[in-house]
C-alpha cells in the first residue's frame, strides 16, 4: 500500500525495469484515477495469479474482497495506526493460512531508540 498515487507509480516503474520485458505487465498500480472496469479485471488477474503485484492506495480496499492475499507490504509509515490496521487486515482472512504484513519505514521513525539506548549507556 502507498499514501498517495505518484509513489505507487514511481515504484511499479522501479519494480518492472527488475523484470524481463515479456513481464513486466504483471505489476500494476491500483489507485483512484482506474476505472470501475479496470478495478474488476486487475482483482480478477491478481486473484487468479496473472498479476504478481498491485501498487495500490487506499482505493483497492474498497469494495474488493480478496480473501487470501499472503503478502502486504506497507511503504512508509501512513499518518494513522488505524490506517496501518486496516490495510494489513487486507492479508489472509482463511485462519487455515497464514500470510505476511510488512511496515518498510524510513530510519528517521527509529531515532527514538537510538536516543533511548545512548541514553541508558
Amino acid at each position: 500500500f502507498f499514501d498517495n498515487i505518484r509513489n505507487s507509480v514511481d515504484a511499479g516503474n522501479y519494480l518492472r525495469s527488475l523484470l524481463p520485458k515479456d513481464e513486466q505487465y504483471r505489476i500494476k498500480w491500483f489507485n483512484s484515477d482506474m476505472s470501475d472496469q479496470f478495478k474488476r479485471k486487475e482483482t480478477e488477474r491478481f486473484a487468479c495469479g496473472e498479476t504478481w503485484g498491485l501498487l495500490a492506495t487506499d482505493s483497492f480496499g474498497m469494495g474488493m474482497d480478496l480473501p487470501n492475499i499472503k503478502l502486504i507490504v506497507q511503504w512508509r509509515a501512513p499518518a494513522s495506526i488505524s490506517t496501518l490496521w486496516q490495510r494489513f487486515g487486507r492479508c489472509v482472512r482463511d485462519l487455515s493460512l497464514s500470510g505476511t504484513a510488512v511496515l518498510l519505514a524510513e530510519k528517521d521513525y527509529f531515532d527514538h531508540l537510538k536516543n533511548a539506548k545512548k541514553k541508558r549507556k
